[in-house]
């Protein structure tokens, strides 16, 4: 790959066929059949935990909450203070990449502070790798580690996942 050049990592159809394995994967892992609290990181992570929902809610048998969780510091707090979160439901924590854990470590001290789940979970579209931060990404469509001067971007377009991108700089 040349400086400046972009690859296709995953296509839509790639995407797709990633996400319907991880929201089988969340189902499967809910023991308890409780309802699953989607928790979208920004725009991307949103678009992410979206098409999850798109996909749980025909195959799961209870409730599928989509909550999008804003982690700029002056919108943080009052985005879940008008929701209602449950301790008895299955959180998952959804990004579209997750590279050195900041903003998944980020999300879960936020929601952590609303609410004292007995777990949280994690799901992201594309792993990275090199954390800085103990997070561990347990639903992931891809596992891709990449060179430090690497960029993976998650292209979405009207709130609709198109591809995923490598980048070197």
């Amino acid at each position: 790959m040349n400086s400046g050049s972009e690859l296709v990592l995953m296509s839509r159809e790639r995407i797709s066929r990633s996400l319907k394995r991880m929201a089988h994967e969340i189902a499967e892992h809910n023991v308890d059949d409780a309802p699953i609290d989607l928790f979208g990181i920004d725009e991307r992570g949103y678009a992410v935990a979206q098409a999850l929902e798109d996909i749980l809610n025909p195959i799961f048998n209870d409730e599928v909450r989509l909550i999008q969780l804003t982690l700029e510091e002056k919108n943080s707090q009052s985005t879940l203070e008008d929701i209602e979160l449950q301790k008895n439901h299955y959180p998952v924590i959804v990004d579209d990449v997750i590279f050195s854990g900041k903003t998944m470590f980020k999300a879960l001290k936020i929601i952590s502070n609303h609410i004292k789940p007995s777990e949280i979970h994690t799901a992201v579209l594309v792993d990275r790798g090199h954390r800085k931060f103990p997070i561990k990404a347990e639903f992931y469509g891809m596992e891709l580690p990449t060179k430090l001067d690497e960029h993976v971007s998650v292209v979405v377009e009207n709130k609709q996942l198109q591809n995923v991108k490598l980048i070197k700089s």
